[in-house]
């Protein structure tokens, strides 16, 4: 289906990184801990929903305990948290060096929470797929220098923007092909809420990362063969068109944006994912809701092809399994002739 392909059905993609934990007893913290707790995790999980695709339990902050001085909090059972900002001022921007990705002797705890978790996944799942991940470029420059910060330097400093942006989407880059030289990834999850409707408008979203975006996922196509599966949480009906210059394979959608619409704006450039609202239907509804929710969202956007079920974002802590399987059965009812 990455390929353009029509499937003997759908693809379900299960990004229950958080429902998983609540599934199997775990924590989040233990799997920090433990490779082996993972597998666990993944394994049962795997097994139990019948899905397609996979996110594992990984402690995305991983890609930034590695530089200094930026402090980061580690909930028991939640991903962690930022305490400040690494770049500062533009100075720090031309200064302050970031790690080699591809080096582990520069950066151990990226490796241990990171590549070392994204293979537990693989190795524990070898008959679905499962992904390398990180955070896309306006979202991992955020991080880096404070999302607010960030986004008042694309609306009063676009140079000073384009910078640090600059220096975000290198690192991005850098931290998925760490990644991909590690394990044989199925593709790439690229994540880029930063990137929301909600936070910057089509043109700010056109001059500061469409072409990043595209840069990085065409460098992992050629070099490595993967494909890429681009996220943007919130409304992003206002960058279709953009979205799929990006050179994405598919676009996993939120529940705010119309599938149809999408899908015909796409016209065969890339799938669509999505895009079941994650709290009200995936976590608070029951098998039934999530069945119409689904058979719509198929209903919209699964003709021909190029449609993945999923959620429209991740699925809470909380999301029951059932909830899960009735997005598979859903597929199962649905079979491409």
């Amino acid at each position: 289906m990455f390929d353009g392909e029509v499937p003997d059905r759908a693809p379900v993609c299960d990004f229950g990184n958080g429902a998983m934990l609540g599934y199997t007893g775990r924590t989040l913290n233990e799997c920090r801990e433990s490779t082996e707790v993972i597998k666990e995790v993944m394994s049962k999980w795997v097994a139990d929903t019948g899905a397609d695709l996979f996110f594992g339990p990984i402690e995305t902050k991983g890609i930034f305990m590695d530089l200094p001085d930026v402090r980061i909090k580690l909930p028991e059972n939640d991903q962690g948290s930022l305490k400040g900002a690494y770049f500062r001022s533009a100075e720090d921007v031309d200064s302050k060096p970031l790690y080699d990705p591809l080096d582990p002797a520069e950066c151990p705890n990226f490796h241990r929470y990171v590549i070392d978790a994204l293979k537990a996944t693989h190795e524990a799942c070898p008959e679905v797929m499962t992904p390398a991940w990180c955070e896309g470029v306006l979202t991992t420059t955020g991080f880096l220098r404070g999302a607010e910060d960030l986004l008042m330097l694309m609306l009063m400093e676009p140079d000073e923007a384009r910078r640090v942006i600059a220096r975000g989407a290198d690192f991005s880059r850098d931290i998925v092909s760490a990644e991909l030289e590690e394990f044989d990834a199925d593709y790439v999850v690229y994540t880029d809420p930063v990137s929301s409707a909600s936070m910057i408008d089509a043109d700010m979203f056109r001059t500061f990362n469409r072409d990043l975006l595209h840069r990085n996922i065409t460098y992992w196509k050629e070099r490595y063969g993967v494909p890429t599966m681009l996220h943007i949480c919130g409304n992003t009906e206002p960058m279709l068109d953009d979205l799929a210059a990006t050179g994405a394979a598919a676009m996993s959608l939120d529940h705010a944006v119309d599938l149809r619409r999408a899908k015909e704006r796409f016209a065969g450039r890339m799938a669509v994912m999505g895009n079941i609202d994650p709290v009200s239907i995936m976590m608070r509804g029951g098998p039934d809701d999530v069945r119409r929710v689904a058979q719509k969202c198929f209903d919209d956007a699964g003709e021909g092809g190029g449609f993945i079920f999923g959620a429209g974002c991740a699925e809470p802590n909380g999301t029951p399994i059932e909830n899960v399987r009735a997005m598979v059965e859903t597929s199962m009812a649905n079979p491409y002739d």
